[in-house]
């Protein structure tokens, strides 16, 4: 244990605490100077400097780090090098708290407790957010809460999820759900959608909404992968009533991917026996799939008629606006600003899959702050190139772009501006038409993309030339050079 004096900083001025300055800022600043030794500058700069001590009682430091992502990327990378410092500053009981800030304009930091390096053994980490009032029986519900594992991930919250034309029946659903769980006419409520479009975040968001409000403790996500398994031990180890009797306890019930259950008879019998049970009870089920529940092979007709008794909600691939804004909501969570032609970039290309846009912005953040460069979109282009590489296999508005400019002999600028010469104004109608016709994009971001023109545009530029395809051979011939340009372009 270090006695921490004003001597403990000479060979750190960078980090020599202020006259006067507090107990947890003389801690803090001692535990800096340990760490300095062992990671390179740049490192302590980016990911050190930016933390404020905010208390110390007893054995225990509480540091402030501006948002989510930074506390995760310290706990994934430096934790080791924090816990030896601590343990060296303050001795072998210390014990470290976070205090992230989740809403910068309000102020409000969320408290996460990081056990002390006795118990690391494993166990998750446990948050808590800071309430106005406290029902009578709070204590007893927090220990509950305490007591049973929900598996259920802490950042996905409804505040945390983007709501955009692709989701806006699911999330409606998912928030009435939440506000009522088994009171209402979305019992079960199925969520179903392609991979990576958020359909686990608002399942899981409806069961943190729930233990939040304290409408219950008994909230349980499970794969139908960890189900299966679980069931097949049962069996195995002759615990099948302590199983079924479990899973009939539950008030609300989350599984996802039940695709899964396909072919396994014996598991789908049980579902449907728990099923039963608590629908008859009230208590709230939700489920999620890939695809429509008919849609679903080797699933017994009794279950798909069980699982059609609520309501079923699709996600579809967010369209250009909300892809931009969900990478807006992650770099607000990460305290980071980029420039509009960066997310522009990001949110053209990578189209499909929520996750890899969220997966863009942390690999982004990463690279800076091992090379210490700016985000431009260079660096960007040359970050990011594996992901875009690999997503603009699909078609983008801005491929249909540059193979229009190209036959046509004008600039992406000549297309998305306000001349109105005949080639200029006939290829913008071309690539607006071709546009609609070949990728799944709305006419307002149609609209957005060719200099900002409302979706009436679109319409009468789609209809225009329609007509003109039905009717004359020589801009059917047109239409079909330009494409053979986009497919070679999207190659």
């Amino acid at each position: 244990m270090i006695e921490v004096t004003s001597e403990t900083f000479t060979e750190y001025p960078q980090t020599q605490p202020r006259k006067n300055s507090s107990m947890e800022q003389q801690v803090w600043e001692a535990c800096l100077g340990t760490i300095k030794e062992k990671i390179n500058p740049l490192a302590f700069k980016t990911w050190f400097f930016p933390i404020k001590p905010l208390s110390f009682s007893g054995s225990e430091l509480t540091i402030e780090v501006p948002s989510q992502f930074f506390y995760e990327w310290i706990e994934e990378n430096y934790s080791s090098y924090l816990k030896q410092a601590l343990k060296e500053v303050i001795g072998p009981d210390a014990r470290l708290m976070y205090s992230i800030v989740m809403d910068k304009s309000q102020g409000q930091p969320v408290t996460i407790e990081l056990p002390h390096q006795n118990a690391m053994n494993g166990d998750f980490i446990t948050a808590s957010r800071a309430t106005g009032t406290r029902p009578k029986n709070t204590e007893e519900f927090e220990r509950n809460l305490a007591r049973f594992e929900t598996h259920l991930n802490s950042k996905y919250t409804f505040n945390t999820l983007i709501r955009g034309d692709c989701n806006s029946l699911a999330f409606a659903a998912a928030k009435a759900v939440a506000q009522s769980p088994g009171q209402n006419a979305f019992n079960p409520l199925v969520i179903y959608g392609g991979v990576g479009l958020g359909k686990t975040h608002i399942m899981q968001a409806v069961g943190n909404s729930v233990r939040e409000n304290r409408l219950s403790d008994r909230v349980l996500y499970v794969s139908s992968e960890k189900f299966a398994i679980d069931f097949v031990n049962a069996i195995q180890n002759g615990k099948i009533q302590e199983f079924s009797s479990f899973y009939r306890s539950i008030d609300v019930l989350i599984i996802d991917d039940i695709q899964f259950f396909s072919g396994k008879e014996k598991t789908q019998e049980e579902i449907f026996h728990i099923f039963n049970t608590l629908h008859q009870s009230n208590k709230q089920i939700i489920l999620s799939a890939d695809r429509p529940i008919k849609d679903i092979k080797g699933i017994e007709d009794r279950l798909i008629s069980r699982f059609n008794w609520g309501l079923s909600a699709d996600i579809q691939p967010p369209d250009y606006e909300t892809r931009k804004a969900i990478i807006l909501s992650k770099l607000h969570q990460s305290g980071v600003n980029l420039d509009d032609v960066v997310v522009e970039f990001i949110a053209t290309n990578v189209t499909e899959n929520v996750r890899e846009l969220e997966g863009c912005i942390v690999k982004l953040l990463a690279a800076q702050s091992l090379d210490n460069r700016e985000i431009d979109l260079q660096f960007t282009k040359s970050t990011l190139k594996d992901i875009i590489r690999h997503t603009t296999k699909q078609l983008t508005l801005d491929t249909i772009e540059k193979a229009v400019c190209s036959y046509f002999s004008i600039t992406p600028n000549d297309l998305k501006g306000k001349s109105k010469k005949k080639e200029i104004a006939i290829g913008r109608q071309i690539a607006m038409y071709l546009s609609k016709l070949l990728t799944n994009s709305s006419l307002k971001t149609i609209g957005l993309h060719f200099g900002g023109r409302d979706h009436s545009t679109v319409i009468h530029a789609v209809n225009t030339v329609t007509r003109k395809v039905d009717t004359i051979a020589e801009e059917r011939k047109k239409i079909e050079e330009i494409k053979k340009r986009i497919e070679i372009l999207s190659m």
